[in-house]
């Protein structure tokens, strides 16, 4: 057997061991089953869930077909074998949100707009968490502010607090509060499920980080979609 094809079964092995052992008491299941098992629950499963089927079909044919006339019939490529192993270490060590970490501008519900405003263009920002009575009641952004500035015929920014704007923009509450411990690709999961929250057809304006997911903590971190698109399983 070549070494390529001694890596990937080794690594598949460990895999399927992993998750029989984790996930089903260590009893046998069809590794197909397990993946749609795994996968409903772990966001790192579903991420590379096709490339675990695909991964099992070909360890069948390597262990039960490997040859054909004394030939091989499946070689694994370098690629394959460079996969498989990363999923196996994402799958053993997973990524953390805690990579988003970063000093997140905040602002209070009794702040004037223009503070908000003044972060949105110093910074860069398009979401900027809201604190009333030290919990995370919402997270103001554009659309808010559009909202509110369109029912509106003569305002001045330094004039009117946040919470007016918020009480009085659509959307609100448009967002979720996770731990520095989640995974990204579970936070991946959060995200794509949001489309189908009220409002449908509409992702989470952001992801707050807090050490262990709750609002009255201090903020670690915020994710918004750009950020996280390229974990988001298709």
């Amino acid at each position: 057997m070549s070494r390529n094809a001694e890596k990937f079964l080794d690594t598949f092995n460990f895999i399927e061991k992993h998750l029989k052992s984790k996930y089903n008491n260590g009893y046998y299941m069809p590794f197909g089953d397990l993946i749609r098992k795994v996968s409903a629950k772990e966001g790192v499963i579903k991420r590379f869930r096709e490339d675990l089927f695909v991964y099992s079909d070909l360890r069948n044919v390597m262990v039960h077909n490997s040859r054909i006339n004394g030939q091989i019939i499946a070689e694994p490529l370098d690629d394959v074998i460079e996969n498989i192993e990363r999923i196996w270490n994402q799958i053993q060590h997973p990524e953390k949100v805690s990579k988003f970490k970063k000093k997140v501008h905040y602002c209070f519900t009794d702040d004037k707009l223009s503070k908000a405003l003044k972060f949105i263009h110093d910074h860069k920002i398009s979401q900027i968490p809201i604190i009333e009575k030290g919990v995370i009641i919402d997270v103001l952004n554009s659309s808010h502010i559009a909202d509110w500035l369109a029912a509106k015929e003569i305002v001045s920014p330094s004039e009117v607090n946040i919470g007016e704007v918020l009480e009085n923009a659509g959307r609100n509450g448009n967002f979720e509060i996770i731990s520095g411990n989640m995974s990204v690709f579970d936070a991946a999961e959060i995200y794509k499920n949001s489309y189908m929250k009220p409002p449908a057809n509409w992702y989470y304006d952001a992801l707050v980080i807090t050490p262990t997911g709750k609002s009255d903590e201090q903020m670690i971190g915020i994710i918004v979609l750009k950020d996280i698109a390229e974990y988001i399983s298709v």
